[in-house]
C-alpha cells in the first residue's frame, strides 16, 4: 500500500541542551585533521547540493535518481579515503583527530561497513569523544541495517500512499512510547509531539 521512496536520516538533531564544540586531537599528524575536516566539509555540501534538488525537481523524479548515484559515487571516493588514512594512522589516532568527521564518513558508508565499525563508534561514544545524538543516529542505522527496530527514532522516510499523497514517517522503532525518554538522555530533541497521534506520520508543517 505504501511505497518508501527515500531515506531521509537527518537525525532530528536539535538537542535538549546545547551540543558542544568539535573536539580536535592536538596530537594528530599535520594536515590530518585538515584533511578530515576537509571530508568532512564536502560531505555535508554535498547532501546540501542533493537536497536542492529533491526540492526542485522532486523525490521520484530522474533528477533526483541521478543526484542519488552522483551522491554514492561521492560517498564511497570520501570512504575510500578515509580507509586509506586510517591503513596509514591507524584507527587510534585517526578518530581522536576528528571523531565527528570520522562518524559523518562511516555514517554515509555502505551497510555493512557502518555494521562493521559500530564497535569502534560506541567506544569513541563512551569516551566522551562523540556527541551522544550522533552516536543515536549511528547506532539507529546499524540496527536497521541489521534488520532490528531503531532505539532512538533518528531515522524516518518518505512514503507514498494509496491515495498518491506523499508523507515522512518513522522507521519501526523499538517501544515508541517511552522514545522520548531515550532521546533526552541522547541529547536528542522531543520526537512524539511531531507525529499525528497514534501513527508514525510526522505533522505536516503549518
Amino acid at each position: 500500500m505504501f511505497r518508501c521512496i527515500l531515506l531521509l536520516s537527518q537525525g532530528l538533531l536539535a538537542a535538549c541542551t546545547a551540543t558542544p564544540t568539535r573536539s580536535v586531537g592536538s596530537s594528530a599528524p599535520p594536515g590530518l585533521v585538515a584533511t578530515l575536516d576537509s571530508l568532512r566539509q564536502a560531505d555535508q555540501q554535498d547532501r546540501q547540493t542533493i537536497f536542492a534538488v529533491f526540492r526542485q525537481h522532486g523525490f521520484r523524479s530522474v533528477a533526483a535518481d541521478t543526484a542519488n548515484r552522483w551522491l554514492l559515487r561521492r560517498d564511497s571516493a570520501r570512504l575510500h579515503k578515509f580507509q586509506q588514512l586510517e591503513q596509514r594512522h591507524g584507527w587510534p589516532v585517526l578518530a581522536q583527530a576528528e571523531p565527528e568527521a570520522s562518524f559523518l564518513l562511516l555514517q554515509h558508508a555502505p551497510d555493512s561497513v557502518q555494521v562493521r565499525y559500530l564497535p569502534k563508534v560506541q567506544a569513541l561514544y563512551e569516551a566522551g569523544q562523540l556527541h551522544p545524538a550522533s552516536y543515536a543516529t549511528y547506532l539507529d542505522r546499524a540496527l536497521m541495517n541489521q534488520g532490528q527496530p531503531q532505539r532512538y527514532g533518528t531515522q524516518y522516510g518518505r512514503v507514498v500512499r494509496a491515495s498518491g499523497l506523499e508523507i515522512d514517517s518513522l522507521f519501526p522503532t523499538a517501544d515508541l512510547r517511552n522514545v522520548d525518554q531515550r532521546r533526552c538522555q541522547m541529547k536528542l530533541e522531543p520526537l512524539l509531539p511531531r507525529l499525528e497521534p497514534g501513527t508514525t506520520y510526522f505533522k505536516k508543517a503549518p
